[in-house]
């Protein structure tokens, strides 16, 4: 398994419910639940109520996505150690698909706390959407930050 996926549960258990850090969570897991073909046509978007978005290149792989999508659930919510993600929402959205492979695949300047666990940001490689993935590393960071504070006040 990779080191990311068990620090995902660690992660939201420190969010206390942020949003933004259960959506990133939530579709890091999707890139660890799911093979790498699925992973180069999909690409989660955002939890919404416990729905997790995920577009897809075209008809094709959305119908595929469909009747897999109660097993990736499984998984996916297996990799969070909760309940999470209820439903799987997938869209065909080639003009996403298209600006997420044209991204750079190197991780965005952005400054990083030196504490932040090298397992960590090492895991979260497997998040292609750099964008993404550099926010879930600042939350990760601000998670482990405020954690620190409660153990030392």
């Amino acid at each position: 398994m990779e080191p990311i996926a068990r620090l995902l549960p660690e992660l939201i258990r420190l969010s206390n419910g942020q949003p933004e850090v259960l959506s990133a969570a939530c579709c890091a897991a999707w890139a660890l639940s799911v093979g790498e073909a699925t992973l180069r046509a999909s690409r989660a978007v955002a939890l919404t109520d416990r729905t997790l978005t995920v577009a897809v290149q075209d008809a094709r792989w959305k119908r595929q996505l469909e009747v897999l999508a109660p097993q990736i659930l499984f998984r996916l919510n297996g990799l969070l150690r909760q309940p999470l993600v209820t439903r799987i929402h997938i869209i065909v959205d080639r003009k996403f698909m298209v600006a997420e492979t044209r991204r750079p695949a190197a991780l965005p300047a952005v400054t990083l706390p030196e504490e932040l666990p090298e397992e960590l940001v090492d895991g979260a490689s497997v998040i292609h959407d750099a964008a993404l993935r550099a926010q879930f590393l600042r939350l990760a960071a601000a998670c482990l930050a405020r954690d620190r504070l409660t153990e030392n006040p």
